[in-house]
C-alpha cells in the first residue's frame, strides 16, 4: 500500500525508497502533524518540536551538521506519523523496524545518514531538553498527581519558551524548509525549479 504525499508522490512507509524522498513533503507534513498525540495546550506540531531541538543545539555551540541531524532527527516521522512513546513501546519490534527502515530511507535520500550517526548523542540529548520544555510549557503535567516522567530525570529545561508565538502550519512549514536551506547551502527556489522540470519530462 502507498500514500499520496503532499507533492503528489507515492511513497511505501514499510519500505520507504530513498527515491520517494522529498524535504518540501516532510517539511509540509511534520508541520501538521502534531506531538503528543495532540494533548497539548495548543496545535503543537514535530516541525515546531524539530525547530526547538536546533535552537537549543545552536544555543549550547552545536555546529552547522549537528543543527542539521536535529532538524532532520524526526523527519521519517511523515511517512511513518508522531507515535507517543508509550505506544511505540506496545508496538514492540514491529514498530522499532518501521522507524528504523524509514528513518535509513530518509537519511540516504537527503544524504546526512553519516552525520546522523555522528551526532546522535548531542541529539538525543537535545531531543530530551526539548521534551522536558514542552512539558513545562504546553502541557497540563503536575508532579504531585501524574507519573514521573523518569527519562528526564537530570535533563535540564531550556531557558527560553517551547514555542514562541502561535503561527500557522504553513509558517512552520516555511521555517523547517529555510533552515534546511541554511544549514545544507541548498538553493531552495532552484531546487523546487529542478522537481518541477523532472515531474513534466
Amino acid at each position: 500500500m502507498m500514500i499520496l504525499t503532499f507533492r503528489g508522490h507515492e511513497a511505501t512507509p514499510g519500505r520507504l525508497d530513498p527515491s520517494q524522498v522529498r524535504i518540501e513533503d516532510i517539511a509540509h507534513a511534520l508541520s501538521l502533524l502534531c506531538r503528543f498525540g495532540g494533548h497539548t495546550d495548543v496545535h503543537y506540531s514535530v516541525a515546531q518540536h524539530s525547530l526547538l531541538v536546533v535552537r537549543i543545539l545552536e544555543r549550547i555551540g552545536a555546529p552547522a551538521d549537528a543543527q542539521l541531524a536535529g532538524l532532520l532527527h524526526d523527519a521519517h516521522e511523515a511517512y511513518t506519523g508522531d507515535v507517543p512513546r508509550p505506544l511505540k513501546t506496545l508496538l514492540g519490534p514491529a514498530w522499532r523496524d518501521l522507524e528504523a527502515s524509514a528513518s535509513a530511507a530518509v537519511h540516504q535520500a537527503l544524504g546526512v545518514a553519516v552525520l546522523m550517526q555522528e551526532w546522535d548523542g548531542l541529539v538525543k540529548h537535545a531531543d530530551l531538553m526539548a521534551l522536558v520544555t514542552e512539558r513545562r510549557d504546553l502541557m497540563r503535567f503536575d508532579p504531585d498527581r501524574h507519573a514521573p516522567w523518569t527519562i528526564l530525570d537530570g535533563i535540564p529545561e531550556f531557558d527560553a519558551p517551547a514555542t514562541e508565538g502561535g503561527w500557522s502550519p504553513l509558517w512552520w512549514e516555511e521555517a523547517f524548509l529555510d533552515r534546511f536551506a541554511s544549514l545544507t547551502g541548498r538553493n531552495r527556489g532552484r531546487a523546487q525549479e529542478t522537481e518541477s522540470a523532472a515531474v513534466q519530462v
